[in-house]
């Protein structure tokens, strides 16, 4: 028996609204259902670098070649946010192999709620932000290539309070800030992020790559990458009295300033790349 032309033409019709709708928008909800449990996950995409920032949220990165990197497809391959300081995450896939190759971040155990589902990631398209606030670990993976990509989020008990008082009372001795133009300050030390410091080949990261400055001349520096991928100034080691510093993404052509006040030698390095490594002495005036 054949449908009524008048129903199978709404049926038409309301099919091609729903598939405009979300195609447009570019919001979904991912359900992920556990044995005993389900809970949804609202996730947000950008293309060309993320939706949240350090030091609150965490960028894990899906580096080139993942599908056949096994422990090291993802950067960091383990994890480890507190609740209330950086338990907000999100996935960039950084996968420019063969023109950019598709991944998942998809959650496989959790001690509660299961609680991200990225969907599929195109290259250089950014997932999330997700954020757990159940304790334990969670280990996901990619469900196109389930059996070489694995990482683990291992989230536990925190106070928001603690990091963020740190934070404040070490602000007089250096002080920094991120702009994403060219601008860079007079008198400022320029290192670059060089062009190709992000495949794990690479053997050149910044230029300089062990700089020395002198308080009062030329203490303050500006990273600008001019690499295609995203990179992070992130510090390791710093002198006592010193505080930690963090540029949050740099994306292509981006600057990052920062001034250091505290006599000493700083180790830094990228936190999507950890191969890639600098040094900072800063000597008295």
């Amino acid at each position: 028996m054949s449908q009524p032309k008048g129903s199978l033409g709404v049926a038409l019709a309301v099919t091609v609204l729903i598939i405009i709708s979300v195609t447009s928008v570019g919001y979904y909800q991912f359900v992920y259902c556990a044995a005993n449990s389900c809970s949804t996950s609202t996730s947000t995409t950008s293309s060309g670098g993320p939706v949240c920032a350090p030091p609150k949220c965490v960028t894990i990165l899906i580096n080139v070649g993942a599908a056949s990197l096994t422990t090291t497809a993802y950067t960091p391959d383990v994890a480890r946010l507190v609740i209330g300081v950086n338990n907000t995450f999100q996935f960039l896939n950084n996968d420019s192999l063969g023109g950019g190759v598709p991944h998942t971040g998809t959650v496989k155990t959790c001690p509660q709620n299961c609680a991200f589902d990225t969907g599929i990631i195109a290259y250089n398209q950014t997932k999330g932000p997700y954020t757990i606030t159940t304790p334990g670990t969670y280990e996901y993976f990619c469900s196109i290539h389930p059996t070489t990509m694995v990482g683990t989020i291992i989230v536990v008990a925190g106070s928001g309070a603690g990091g963020a008082a740190s934070s404040s009372s070490a602000a007089s001795s250096t002080t920094a800030t991120t702009t994403t133009g060219t601008a860079k300050p007079a008198n400022a030390l320029p290192i670059s992020i060089v062009k190709g410091s992000g495949k794990p080949t690479s053997t050149d990261w910044f230029a300089p790559q062990n700089a020395t400055v002198l308080i009062g001349i030329n203490n303050t520096l500006t990273w600008t990458n001019d690499d295609t991928s995203p990179h992070t100034v992130t510090s390791v080691n710093i002198p006592p009295g010193a505080a930690t510093f963090n540029s949050g993404i740099i994306s292509t052509g981006g600057v990052y300033t920062l001034t250091l006040t505290v006599p000493g030698t700083y180790e830094y390095y990228c936190s999507l790349h950890s191969w890639m490594k600098g040094t900072v002495i800063v000597k008295p005036g």
